[in-house]
């Protein structure tokens, strides 16, 4: 063999042109030559492999099917590769298919050829080994290339999966929020139909009960204004809401003013204002059928009050309804809460019954306000508070002066709030009613708290020490 074989035979690692002089200086591999055009397949995926290939010129590609059984390219080789390396060692299938990615020339040397060549020439034993060297070296690199490569694939992946349910997120919000807007929109427009059904009656209803009221009046008359029956008329017009403990001491001093009476009649005279009790109580003897026949023209006038109080309450509502969803607010004027309060409370009276109501209400100094709304609050408080309450169980209202601020609470004796929801109650759409069967819209807190944003004061919700729920409603005065 001469010196420049020698040399070839001697390097670690064989160049592209060291490769041709091997082949040509040993005929054996010089006849196992093969040219192969693009995109054939040299070596086949699952084949077994019986031979060691020496890529001498071109490139090839190696593909692997994926789980679907598309082909992927994962590596591409160069001169001085060699394919089928581990399947030919191991003497196993083919772990990959090879195809030419260019038109290419390669040595094909079978397991025979192979072991001839080794057994008989040790330089080209250590030429072989310097091929094996290199290549395996080649792959390790290119294993922990693609290793590095897939790290920060997965890094860039992770980062932009992270970014898109971010953008997801904030597309629902976005979303939910466009579509309660148009709920909310929509609903708008159904309320103002009804609001504009409704008005007409509850005119009609309104009027009717100033003239039942004036003709009664009228036919009192007859005796004079100043007649016992026209003055009981006009205090049933306008009587106070009592709460339980005032209709408990009212009722006492009834049946000690009044021995004669049992205590159905005591309830009832419980009920009267201080004026019309005073004009019953004067010594004049009453028998039992005459007191209940002026009782009964006194609660003639209560009755009346609930319903002019209930149709003022529903043409205050269709006034909102109307005015639902524009810009702007209404007319304001000077109001004194607690007389909304108790308003709220005659006419909330029929479901307030089956509880134990506590009221505590202050002298409070007039409120520049829209008292429709802030009555609409107090109904919405007073509503939720009935829905979380068992019959039976405490209410309790109170409204005072605290520094600057007119502070309104509306407690009761009910489950509580969960602790991270007590800023979700006042989300639009968001309600518990459902969960118990009842029905529930989720705007009332919602609204309620609009309002009394609007009128520059702020609305909270928190839990009572005792257990139930507690919500305060503080106004500035001043404003």
């Amino acid at each position: 063999m001469d010196d420049s074989l020698k040399s070839v035979f001697s390097e670690s690692t064989l160049s592209a042109s060291g490769i041709r002089t091997l082949v040509e200086a040993l005929p054996q591999l010089d006849a196992s030559r093969r040219d192969y055009a693009a995109n054939e397949t040299i070596l086949q995926e699952g084949e077994l492999n019986d031979c060691l290939v020496i890529l001498m010129e071109g490139r090839a590609r190696l593909i692997k099917d994926d789980e679907k059984g598309r082909p992927l390219v994962v590596d591409t080789f160069g001169p001085g590769a060699l394919l089928g390396l581990t399947s030919f060692w191991g003497k196993t299938e083919v772990f990959a298919s090879v195809q030419a990615d260019t038109d290419l020339v390669c040595v094909s040397i079978d397991r025979v050829l192979f072991d001839s060549l080794t057994s008989e020439n040790p330089d080209f034993v250590r030429a072989v080994q310097g091929l094996f060297v290199r290549n395996l070296s080649d792959r390790y690199r290119n294993m922990v290339r693609a290793q590095v490569a897939r790290e920060k694939l997965s890094a860039q992946l992770e980062q932009e999966r992270n970014h898109l349910r971010d953008a997801l997120k904030r597309l629902e919000e976005t979303t939910n929020r466009m579509v309660n807007q148009e709920k909310l929109a929509t609903m708008g427009q159904l309320l103002a139909g009804i609001a504009h059904e409704i008005n007409n009656p509850v005119g009609a209803l309104l009027r009717g009960i100033e003239s039942a009221k004036e003709a009664l009046e009228h036919a009192f008359d007859a005796n004079g204004k100043d007649s016992l029956e026209y003055t009981l008329l006009s205090e049933g017009w306008n009587c106070p809401y009592w709460s339980p403990e005032e209709k408990r001491a009212r009722m006492s001093s009834a049946l000690s003013d009044f021995p004669q009476l049992g205590r159905p009649l005591a309830r009832r005279v419980a009920q009267l204002t201080d004026a019309a009790y005073n004009l019953l109580r004067k010594p004049i003897k009453k028998s039992a059928k005459e007191l209940d026949r002026l009782l009964s023209v006194y609660e003639l006038g209560v009755c009346f009050r609930a319903v002019r109080l209930s149709g003022g309450r529903i043409g205050k509502i269709i006034t909102s309804l109307r005015n639902y969803g524009k810009q702007g607010g209404s007319e304001s004027e000077e109001c004194d809460l607690s007389e909304g309060i108790r308003d709220t409370l005659t006419v909330l009276n029929n479901r307030l019954k089956r509880y134990e109501l506590k009221l505590d209400l202050a002298q409070l100094p007039p409120l520049s306000c829209n008292l429709g709304e802030i009555n609409q609050v107090w109904t919405n408080l007073l509503a939720n508070a009935m829905d979380a309450t068992e019959e039976g169980g405490e209410i309790c209202v109170s409204a005072s002066v605290e520094g600057d601020d007119i502070l309104v609470c509306i407690e009761d004796s009910g489950t509580g709030i969960d602790p991270s929801k007590l800023e979700k109650v006042f989300e639009a759409n968001f309600t518990t009613k459902n969960s118990s069967g009842s029905f529930g819209l989720g705007l009332g807190l919602s609204i309620s708290r609009d309002i009394v944003e609007k009128h520059g004061g702020t609305l909270r919700a928190s839990n009572r020490s005792g257990g139930g729920a507690r919500f305060e409603a503080r106004f500035p005065l001043g404003r």
